[in-house]
């Protein structure tokens, strides 16, 4: 309820035309609040290395196999690649699997949730456009700050250096303004996307789920996970088109159209199938 109400928040500020700077929010959202909980996050987890390397596993994972899964289907049904491959492999496990996470499982399941974010991001980040573009471009990975964040996080974690208590208040301060800028960027993004072709965007919006869900039962069944590390797996892996997608989709002219419309679909899918998948995880 949470995150739906929040949402629905930036939906109707949206609506109501009220003033809001997307441009600064999601420059500030991805460029200092979210890499700030991504390290605040994971320096407070208490996993060890191969706890840390089992979960960054079952993140890309769940992404790899959900894309393995989509391909031949998209090819029977002659769809192109390039637009639809990214939206069916890359679930929103940032401004809305997060928040799910923690709510919850608390502060554990942030710290996780956080850690499949980060190899999610990486990923979307490089192969993503790679698939959009037909190319992979390399400055706009080296400009990702959260996958610095993840470094450091992971520097200070496998030596046990303590970061001084300055850095650690500061990145908590600033972390904690990520999940309601995700949540309200979230809203606003829905309010500004139409659907086109709609019975085609919510048949490929209930693949994405599906597959996600399928994805990420068949990992935690590989690696043996058990407890809060495979519930948030299920949950971040059966979270909805991630919006990046259609940016990505945007700025090279791959059916926008097209990504909006799984966006929208998928989201509201997800928010409907959100009280079962917690039933059946919890």
């Amino acid at each position: 309820m949470p995150v739906f109400l929040i949402a629905a928040l930036g939906f109707g500020w949206k609506r109501a035309k009220l003033p809001y700077d997307s441009a600064f929010i999601t420059t500030f959202a991805i460029n200092v609040s979210t890499p700030c909980l991504v390290f605040s996050s994971l320096v407070r987890l208490t996993l060890g290395g191969e706890e840390l390397l089992t979960m960054a596993a079952a993140s890309v994972g769940c992404m790899l196999l959900a894309g393995l899964l989509a391909t031949p289907l998209l090819l029977a049904f002659r769809l192109p690649l390039r637009v639809y491959l990214p939206a069916l492999s890359f679930p929103n496990g940032g401004n809305m699997g997060i928040p799910v996470c923690l709510f919850a499982f608390g502060e554990t399941g942030l710290g996780l949730a956080v850690l499949f974010f980060a190899a999610l991001a990486v990923l979307q980040f490089t192969i993503g456009p790679a698939l959009a573009a037909g190319r992979t471009d390399v400055a706009q990975v080296l400009r990702t700050p959260v996958i610095y964040a993840v470094a450091v996080a992971v520097i200070v974690l496998l030596t046990g250096i303590q970061p001084p208590q300055w850095v650690t208040n500061t990145t908590t301060l600033l972390g904690n303004c990520a999940v309601p800028l995700m949540l309200l960027s979230l809203g606003v993004a829905l309010a500004g996307l139409r659907m086109q072709g709609i019975l085609r965007s919510l048949a490929m919006s209930a693949l994405r789920i599906v597959l996600g869900f399928l994805s990420g039962l068949a990992i935690v069944h590989l690696l043996g996970l058990q407890g809060t590390i495979r519930g948030v797996v299920l949950l971040q892996s059966t979270m909805p088109v991630a919006v990046f997608n259609y940016l990505w989709a945007l700025r090279y002219n791959n059916a926008p159209e097209e990504v909006a419309g799984m966006v929208l679909g998928s989201t509201a899918m997800a928010f409907l199938a959100l009280p079962l998948l917690l039933l059946a995880v919890m």
